[in-house]
């Protein structure tokens, strides 16, 4: 390809000062999670001041080893097109997701355990939205719906169905009394809406089936400690019906100790960053060997689908404590995202209480295992670094990397899950 002489030139000087991006796909085919879009209620509880400047992390004489690592993985594929009288095309969604512990012996051997994997199928669409257009749906009174209990427990079968109505927000018995961002008559013909209100209720069923993995997992092995991929989302509303669903696994069926015995000891990593902290610039100077302040979180920012109007939201039953550090990165600023992560982990793992009695006076005599834990999540990193601009594996640890992989084997393949149950002849 011929360049004009002052175009080459300026290529060339771009292409020096930059990193290349590696991908195949275009722009249209990937998605971009938001970056320090979303501000929630933090309050920083180590230190004197409202930031998040990089301290070093101490050398520990206790040294935390993880024995086990808990992912989630979600396909979703638009299945198929309803016409209505109207004139809307209201799309239809087919999702399988499942979830799974990979368990670690002591000479460092990764294995599964057929008792910790969990899966479930899923058919989304706005089915009240349509049957008050004049749709004739039959919805089956026996098929267990989205808005049943048992959606927090562990599968009966595997890849249980589930009927998921997205008519309205949520997943509570009474939803349809809520009809702010309901679709229903115009708005079905908002597609995007339609698309990305599956999209989050497909992340809030994965959400439980990895909490019912992780229940189960717990009451096999109380004291192991765990890398969650991903935060800790465990909202408040959740707890008295996950409770009532999972308290037989854990021994406990009481809301505040069943949520305490769920996350103990479970760390949760997360690698995009929604959340907005109160100094980026400070979180962005991070180094190798460093973590932010810690701050107490007491919402949830990190559910997907749509901000403006999301599927599931609310606070924590019990408040989180959330730092960032950098798994890897480069040796010399500046470091920018390159590798940084954030570690939520649930206050019943420092044997607090009451996390509104934390101050910066009283936080000293957590700093050592919160420094353990950071140091422990170091040594989860990748064998080798394979680029050093690549993004994905500098943030992402080994193990964590294998139980996707694992979970993306079993999952349906998109083009099988895109032409279920349709007969060759209407294709």
């Amino acid at each position: 390809m011929l360049l004009p002489d002052p175009l080459k030139s300026f290529l060339q000087k771009l292409t020096e000062q930059s990193l290349p991006a590696h991908s195949p796909l275009s722009e249209e085919e990937q998605y971009v999670p938001p970056t320090f879009a979303k501000e929630a209620s933090i309050e920083v509880v180590e230190g004197p001041e409202e930031r998040f400047a990089p301290i070093e992390v101490k050398d520990q004489t206790r040294k935390i080893k993880f024995e086990a690592f808990l992912d989630g993985i979600q396909r979703t594929v638009l299945w198929r097109r309803i016409p209505l009288s109207t004139g809307a095309l209201v799309p239809l969604h087919i999702a399988h997701i499942a979830a799974a512990v990979i368990l670690r012996t002591e000479d460092g051997q990764l294995f599964m355990d057929k008792e910790l994997i969990a899966a479930r199928l899923l058919l989304l669409g706005p089915f009240e939205g349509m049957k008050r257009e004049g749709m004739e749906l039959d919805v089956p009174s026996e098929a267990l719906k989205d808005t049943d209990s048992k959606t927090f427990g562990f599968p009966k079968d595997l890849n249980e169905w589930v009927l998921c109505d997205t008519t309205f927000r949520g997943t509570e018995e009474d939803r349809n009394q809520r009809t702010e961002g309901a679709i229903t008559g115009g708005e079905l013909f908002n597609e995007g809406l339609i698309r990305s209100r599956a999209q989050g209720r497909v992340a809030i069923l994965r959400q439980r089936l990895e909490f019912a993995v992780l229940a189960r997992f717990r009451a096999k092995y109380p004291e192991k400690w765990v890398l969650v991929d991903g935060p800790l989302f465990f909202i408040d509303k959740w707890r008295r019906r996950a409770a009532n669903v999972l308290g037989n696994d854990l021994g406990e069926t009481r809301e505040g100790l069943f949520e305490d015995k769920l996350l103990y000891r479970a760390v949760g990593l997360i690698k995009s960053h929604r959340l907005r902290p109160k100094r980026p610039d400070q979180v962005m100077r991070i180094g190798l060997i460093q973590c932010s302040l810690v701050a107490r979180l007491s919402q949830e920012v990190d559910m997907k689908g749509r901000r403006e109007m999301p599927d599931e939201e609310g606070p924590y039953g019990g408040a989180h404590l959330t730092w960032y550090t950098r798994l890897r990165g480069r040796s010399q600023p500046p470091y920018g995202l390159l590798g940084l992560i954030r570690l939520d982990v649930h206050r019943a793992t420092f044997g607090i209480k009451r996390s509104d009695a934390l101050n910066p006076d009283k936080f000293e005599e957590y700093c050592a295992l919160i420094d353990a834990i950071t140091q422990a999540t170091w040594r989860e990193r990748w064998p080798a670094f394979r680029r050093g601009d690549d993004y994905r594996s500098a943030a992402e640890p080994y193990p964590i990397h294998q139980v996707e992989q694992a979970l993306k084997a079993m999952v349906l393949p998109r083009r099988f899950l895109a032409y279920l149950l349709v007969e060759t002849g209407q294709r």
